[in-house]
């Protein structure tokens, strides 16, 4: 039955993506065979203007005996992504022109062949793609050996890595992938500083720090071209310079404990923005800077109540008047949260769980209800579930009901999760990944992602609170007044 509900579910959340009506002027026509393709979902992706918070417009490519065709309407000549599960693959389109793909399933992202527009790129990304296969593991697996203090080839890797997009990819189509590999390799010295920090007697953190911030000046980091080609802007880059001050340490101390780095962010947040704005200020072109604080404005107004993010917000609309994408983006954003603050209805969901039973939010009405949106992945969320074991004995039904849902995109590896951790709340399918319907109308940028309602229906707690940080007294807090009333 829970296999029927799942699949009704997908090829709802399908439509999502179709495409949409817009005002791009031009189209150019993608034609292509792939051997299979399965239950996959295969689609084009054009960039967002912010990599968490902004609308994906995404195109569904229907493929019909192993062939398709997908008239992709585009504003200028530009990277799109081609989509397939969990793999992206990069192709420049170009207004009116056609480009022909052959995509070998179980070797992709390896071996698409493009004819048409882009033939000689495509080669290159795809000496690229073979030439630093496995790297992205390996630092991986050496920064883990730099976080426990063992010796470790972490900045060697990673500026391998750089050197072959600059010798595949500089001065291409791709020039922006290379430019993203050069703010990664940055990210990668940055944390190298943080942790040598950690475990180097009398390490020169500030001097490294500078020596690292010239050099980002200097490359060219802080350009738009630059900033716009990383994951997310400037976030990660100014993410990672704060961690170099030693602030979670400190934060960690004062309480006794480790704490989730959301709660870290929160605790220290004023020490943390000011680290990064220092950053930010370095950049001297306007338009640069704007677009670097956008997402340092849009990561507070997702991450900190709303009262606290609004000065910043209303600051950015005053300063950056003259950059209406930003402007709209922003100000869309800032409504959007502000529709889901403390005092909002409830967002409305029919989910099923497990046996395929249905359930809607006005089910759970007449207690405190913490929706808890996870998925197996999450380790961040898997670390609260004692925590959230205890407060459910410790609370009655009356008082409180957890309720979770899962943005698994597997419906069956969720089923797997059930029986491996037997958590004895509701459990719901949402399924999609963050494309999860009711996570997405929570305005949600990442798990574990919390909302608690009252028992009226309305929203009482933005996701600022965690089970083995301060729910406890957050809920006793509202039990209390809730008696006196």
């Amino acid at each position: 039955m829970i296999q029927k509900k799942i699949s009704l579910i997908a090829v709802s959340l399908l439509l999502i993506i179709s495409p949409i009506s817009c005002t791009y002027n031009s189209e150019t026509q993608i034609i292509g065979t792939i051997d299979y393709i399965g239950d996959a979902d295969i689609y084009i992706e054009i960039k967002p203007l912010h990599y968490k918070y902004s609308n994906k417009e995404r195109f569904l490519i229907d493929v019909k005996e192993h062939s398709f065709e997908l008239r992709l309407p585009i504003k200028e000549s530009n990277i799109v992504y081609l989509v397939i599960q969990d793999e992206k693959y990069p192709l420049y389109v170009v207004p009116d022109e056609k480009i022909m793909l052959t995509i070998k399933r179980s070797s992709f992202p390896f071996d698409v062949v493009v004819e048409g527009n882009g033939e000689d790129e495509n080669i290159a990304y795809q000496n690229f793609l073979k030439e630093s296969k496995g790297l992205d593991n390996a630092i991986k697996i050496e920064m883990d050996k730099f976080k426990m203090s063992k010796p470790n080839r972490a900045i060697e890797i990673s500026e391998q890595k750089v050197e072959i997009a600059r010798k595949n990819l500089k001065h291409t189509y791709f020039n922006d992938l290379y430019l993203k590999s050069i703010g990664e390799d940055f990210v990668i010295k940055l944390r190298a500083i943080e942790y040598s920090s950690l475990h180097i007697t009398n390490f020169d953190v500030e001097g490294e720090r500078q020596k690292l911030l010239d050099q980002a000046v200097n490359s060219g980091f802080f350009s738009y071209n630059s900033l716009k080609a990383q994951r997310a802007g400037i976030r990660d880059f100014t993410h990672y310079y704060s961690r170099t001050f030693g602030i979670y340490e400190r934060v960690n101390a004062a309480h006794g404990k480790v704490l989730a780095e959301y709660d870290i962010k929160r605790v220290a947040y004023d020490e943390l923005n000011e680290k990064r704005m220092f950053v930010v200020n370095l950049i001297s072109d306007a338009k640069s800077k704007a677009y670097a604080e956008l997402f340092l404005v849009a990561e507070r107004i997702g991450e900190i109540p709303l009262s606290l993010a609004k000065k910043s917000y209303q600051d950015y609309l005053k300063n950056y008047a003259d950059y209406p994408e930003f402007i709209e983006f922003i100000t869309t954003f800032y409504t959007e949260v502000e529709s889901v603050s403390p005092g909002a209805n409830a967002i409305p969901f029919t989910l099923y769980d497990r046996t395929g039973k249905p359930f809607s939010m006005n089910d759970f009405l007449g207690t405190y209800v913490l929706l808890d949106f996870w998925a197996g992945w999450c380790k961040p969320c898997l670390e609260e579930f004692p925590s959230m074991r205890t407060i459910y004995d410790q609370y009655s039904r009356k008082e409180l009901e957890i309720v979770g849902i899962s943005t698994e995109i597997d419906s069956l590896l969720w089923l797997s999760d059930l029986e491996k951790f037997q958590n004895p709340w509701p459990q719901l399918y949402g399924g999609n990944g963050f494309d999860q319907e009711t996570f997405k109308a929570y305005k949600g940028g990442g798990i574990p992602f919390y909302i608690l309602i009252d028992p009226e229906g309305k929203i009482v707690r933005y996701n600022d609170m965690r089970p083995s940080f301060n729910f406890t007294e957050v809920l006793d807090s509202l039990l209390i007044h809730q008696e006196i009333k």
